[in-house]
């Protein structure tokens, strides 16, 4: 298969896949989420990769904050509509005003594009406000990015919202992104100003999730790399029977964002785990890209690549950072079905927390537990997971969250 780069024609995402049909992948056919992640890493040949899963960048000066951080992989996850920023540099100002080409929800109907929205809005424009109708009509702006610099990679990516529950309800409290996808969903006019919703234009995705996040697996780039997260269920108060559902629904529901611009869902992340089901955390700035407690994933992989990248989430071969200005890192991450351990290369304080809370401490480089055998009064049935934190003892503000190792 072609790389992300390789399937790129001239201009923004135009891999081919972006508005077919659904096409279910048979739950038999996929893996079920890694329950024992780094297991195949080989940790003195690892290179760390700084991106995230959901990144806000409209202009320059905000892709300057990602690079500064020493970003290597970028996802960017914009909305309104929801449809990748990538590549990047071929962005331009109301790029998808006026190259809207992909399907919306008109009337309760999926209606494909393209989209005149130019002589859509025409039809009712006496009813727009004035300042909307000095921007009428739209037209294609200058580029909003320079080219990046030799050796930062892409993928597409968005923030996709707007889904409706099996009832047909809005699920008001649910966002997803899904890095790796092109899959594209919504118009520009989410807070209305134009006036399409009364017209029965979606802003959203406006279906079913379930179906909507088999869309979203369609359009991935690389099938075996990438998948789909639950964005800031804290802070959206989403429903845990939801959340379950989510993950149930299909093994590329890779888990849910642990920080999200300084909202911690640390709650939910073992909620969940402690159902015996495997969920990975992911770590974002979302719109907070000026802050210290950025929200960082540090992919480990073997090769800088789009496709290594991608797989990494996958399987689960990443771990979490708070700041993620390279103060303090793992390296190694192990669970060998007896003894949970980890390493980092600078001394901090380290714990192993599982079902039942905290169940080691340590202050130095290094950290190891050994799993109680199953029958006794705590053990794999009782902790259910282990996940490693590690605390930099300095003044960096480092916190850093391996990823989960379920232990049954």
């Amino acid at each position: 298969m072609l790389g992300a780069a390789g399937m790129l024609a001239a201009g923004p995402f135009s891999g081919a896949k972006k508005n077919s049909p659904v096409q279910e992948t048979p739950k038999m056919q996929v893996p079920e989420r890694n329950r024992r992640p780094y297991s195949r890493l080989d940790w003195s040949k690892v290179c760390r990769v700084k991106t995230t899963t959901h990144g806000h960048c409209m202009d320059q000066a905000m892709l300057d904050e990602y690079l500064k951080r020493g970003f290597e992989l970028l996802t960017i996850s914009n909305y309104y509509p929801s449809a990748p920023y990538y590549p990047i540099a071929e962005m331009t100002r109301n790029y998808y005003r006026v190259h809207h080409d992909h399907p919306v929800m008109v009337n309760g109907k999926r209606t494909s594009g393209p989209f005149d929205w130019n002589r859509i809005v025409s039809e009712w424009k006496g009813e727009v406000g004035e300042e909307q109708v000095k921007e009428l009509p739209f037209k294609e702006g200058e580029k909003l990015f320079k080219p990046l610099p030799e050796g930062v990679l892409e993928a597409p990516n968005a923030e996709h919202h707007g889904f409706r529950l099996a009832d047909g309800r809005l699920a008001e409290n649910l966002d997803m992104c899904a890095p790796g996808s092109g899959f594209m969903s919504g118009t520009f006019d989410a807070a209305n100003k134009f006036k399409s919703h009364g017209r029965g234009y979606d802003s959203g995705s406006g279906e079913f999730w379930g179906t909507a996040i088999n869309r979203m697996i369609d359009g991935m780039v690389y099938p075996d790399g990438g998948g789909v997260t639950v964005n800031h269920p804290k802070w959206t108060k989403l429903d845990r029977g939801l959340l379950l559902e989510l993950l149930d629904y299909d093994s590329r529901v890779l888990g849910i964002e642990v920080l999200s611009a300084g909202c911690n869902s640390e709650n939910y992340w073992d909620w969940a785990l402690s159902t015996g089901r495997q969920c990975f955390g992911f770590f974002v700035p979302d719109w907070s890209i000026k802050a210290k407690r950025f929200g960082v994933n540090v992919l480990c992989v073997h090769e800088k690549t789009v496709h290594a990248c991608l797989k990494a989430y996958r399987e689960g071969n990443f771990y979490g950072a708070a700041v993620g200005l390279d103060d303090l890192a793992f390296t190694s991450l192990s669970f060998d079905g007896k003894r949970v351990a980890a390493t980092t290369d600078k001394p901090a304080r380290l714990k192993i927390i599982t079902a039942r809370g905290v169940v080691k401490v340590m202050v130095g480089t290094e950290i190891a537990w050994d799993v109680v055998p199953d029958g006794a009064s705590v053990g794999p049935r009782i902790d259910v997971f282990a996940r490693v934190k590690a605390y930099a003892i300095d003044d960096s503000g480092e916190e850093l969250f391996s990823q989960p190792f379920m232990l049954v």
